[in-house]
């Protein structure tokens, strides 16, 4: 019950920034352009082209380094920056194992443990700066444990499921990507994270959270 009402809180923290969203399960605000390759149920495999993140790492339990990590990103894109620039919040935002970056190297990510349950160091918490905008051309943040990333194009694996942002059920929808994964054939990165849409207002059956995985490039 503990470990819920953290998630709980720690979502709500995320929520209140996205604004703009029904109780119903609306859109909470704008999200990467992509193309939906496949959709089988709550599966899908989708193809992004380049955008941008704002990131941060924070060494810390799952419950800490989220707030913690939320605090930072809005405080930059609410002017935390080079420029005192307001930034357009965006969704979702991405949390992963610190291990594990969106960009990692296959090798890398083979060689990472793949749980999110857990994590060896820490966590890495990202914002989706807005369409258009890039590492080179976004505000310099102010606090330099905030960095900005080029999240190159690729193919995605994707499960989606309702209910609280929490770990231990992400990891538990990572086992069934995998196993999805694996009757089809489909290698991937293993670079999993676990993305958040909507505020805590929403229904707890109509809100949106993924777990997410790059496939291999010659998918």
């Amino acid at each position: 019950m503990q470990s819920g009402f953290q998630a709980f809180l720690v979502m709500g923290t995320l929520s209140l920034m996205v604004g703009a969203c029904s109780i119903l399960g609306g859109k909470a605000a704008e999200e990467p352009a992509h193309r939906v390759v496949l959709k089988d149920g709550v599966f899908q495999i989708r193809e992004y082209g380049t955008y941008a993140v704002a990131e941060t790492v924070v060494k810390k339990s799952f419950e800490a380094a989220t707030r913690e990590g939320f605090r930072l990103l809005f405080n930059y894109i609410s002017g935390a920056n080079r420029g005192e620039s307001k930034i357009d919040m965006t969704a979702p935002v991405l949390v992963a194992p610190e291990r594990v970056t969106m960009t990692a190297s296959p090798r890398r990510a083979r060689d990472a443990l793949a749980r999110l349950d857990d994590a060896a160091t820490g966590w890495t918490i990202a914002f989706v700066l807005p369409e258009g905008v890039t590492a080179g051309t976004a505000p310099r943040p102010a606090n330099d444990r905030v960095a900005l990333r080029d999240v190159p194009a690729r193919r995605v694996a994707v499960i989606r499921f309702a209910g609280f942002f929490r770990k231990a059920v992400a990891e538990t929808k990572r086992r069934e990507l995998v196993a999805w994964l694996k009757v089809r054939g489909l290698a991937h990165r293993g670079d999993w994270r676990m993305a958040g849409y909507n505020p805590p207002w929403t229904l707890p059956s109509l809100r949106r959270n993924e777990v997410i995985v790059t496939l291999d490039a010659n998918y």
